[in-house]
């Protein structure tokens, strides 16, 4: 799976002299993107989505059969590209550093470890754990095994042994504990993958885990909340990402809904929050609590906001109503097919913008968010003077076995959002990025 120029968002963490996590109250981060999304690295978006997607449709059997003791967790597809986010992870004593994809939908930390019987290029070579003084595998007996997800762990005299399958390819090793070095602070003991064998070649050395599981990372350093701003004008520098106690949005404009826990998966990484509505211009949808409500099929519904997917997908029911509004409100518009560019709803722009209705979504608890134009509507291709020639709603049906909307970082953008996972609530702000 090569890197495109596509919109790759890097997270860079900051690494000052190191601090021990017990003196920790919080720490802060970069995010850097190194390209703006842009006609045509949208439709690459659209591809790397679809392997996420179909692995978690594929997924979907294993998680509502998992028990309530295991942590459901859906690793991303390893493709860095259009939209993805990286972050520079060091692990072991001496410190190695590593650039990994960030997923607030994936628990599993991990990296590529020698020996390695399959391995792919990365930005660095595999970790060496017989460099390091601090390395120790995992026995099958310990907790930290006893979180993976039954079909994907195995013991033998390896150890605990996982194998996660994702999108095109598949990522296998063992559990181990390693020294962790982020934000300023290191982190003894903490849980994670040594993979000995991955299927697929991209240009990340492995996944760093945001979700709400015990192997994550966020659970495992036991920082309780992070938030993240992330800038939809690169050329204006870089945005943050806070842990623990830094992590605060402020001002008179924030809005907060309850996270909620799926029936159907109690055990799932993902931050589900109540999606009660959505107003397109002046039409106000008939939604309706079947509509983005949990279910008993698939992956169980509800509505999950996630940074490792980059567009939104609503749920069958949902999308036609929205694309319904869009059509209605955008009548005297003409339509294009947007197969080709992995689109369904477009439109002709003629050299401009195109006008658009707004978009708001509102969630439980009185919450509302009044989307920003670029993170629903987007130019996907140019005439050969450079200018708008055809314009995408960029929001697609959830498809196949797939019965969970997503909103993914695009829609997050201009956004100061929260994960408090003590507290149980996501709170967002429209916020300048620069002064978080």
């Amino acid at each position: 799976m090569a890197a495109t120029a596509a919109a790759i968002l890097s997270l860079v963490l900051l690494l000052p002299p190191t601090t021990l996590a017990s003196d920790l109250h919080g720490f802060r981060a970069t995010l850097t993107r190194i390209h703006q999304l842009s006609a045509g690295e949208y439709s690459a978006a659209v591809r790397r989505d679809s392997h996420r997607l179909a692995f978690l449709s594929h997924a979907a059997a294993a998680g509502s059969k998992a028990t309530t003791n295991s942590s459901v967790s859906f690793q991303t597809p390893l493709d860095n590209s259009a939209g993805a986010y990286n972050m520079n992870l060091s692990i072991g004593t001496p410190p190695v550093t590593f650039s990994v994809l960030v997923d607030t939908g994936s628990s599993l930390i991990w990296t590529q470890c020698e020996p390695c019987t399959e391995c792919v290029a990365r930005p660095a070579p595999p970790f060496q754990p017989a460099s390091s003084s601090t390395f120790s595998k995992l026995p099958c007996a310990s907790s930290f095994c006893q979180f993976l997800t039954s079909p994907y762990r195995t013991c033998n005299a390896t150890g605990c042994v996982y194998y996660y399958p994702y999108g095109m390819g598949f990522t296998a090793g063992y559990l181990a504990t390693e020294t962790l070095h982020v934000g300023g602070a290191t982190f003894p003991d903490v849980a994670f993958g040594c993979s000995t064998e991955n299927g697929v070649g991209n240009s990340s050395s492995g996944i760093v885990g945001l979700g709400r599981s015990p192997l994550s990372l966020v659970s495992q350093l036991g920082v309780g909340r992070f938030s993240y701003c992330l800038r939809s004008d690169i050329a204006a520098g870089d945005s943050p990402i806070l842990f623990g106690s830094l992590a605060k949005v402020t001002g008179g404009n924030v809005q907060s809904t309850p996270l909620l826990e799926n029936p159907a998966m109690p055990s799932s990484s993902h931050y589900y929050v109540n999606l009660t509505g959505i107003t397109v211009g002046s039409r106000d949808l008939p939604i309706t609590s079947s509509t983005f409500g949990f279910t008993r099929t698939g992956l169980g519904g509800g509505t999950i906001v996630d940074s490792g997917t980059t567009l939104t997908y609503l749920v069958k029911e949902g999308y036609e109503m929205v694309k319904r509004a869009f059509l209605s409100e955008m009548a005297n518009l003409t339509t294009v097919n947007g197969t080709r560019f992995g689109f369904d709803l477009c439109f002709e722009a003629s050299g401009g913008e195109v006008a658009v209705p707004t978009l708001v979504l509102r969630f439980a608890g009185g919450a509302e968010y009044a989307v920003r134009r670029r993170s629903y509507f987007g130019v996907v291709a140019v005439d050969s003077q450079g200018r708008s020639a055809v314009e995408c709603l960029l929001v697609l049906p959830a498809s196949g076995k797939l019965s969970i909307s997503i909103i993914g970082n695009i829609m997050q953008m201009d956004l100061h959002v929260l994960y408090d996972l003590d507290g149980g609530m996501f709170f967002f702000a429209p916020a300048d990025c620069a002064n978080v």
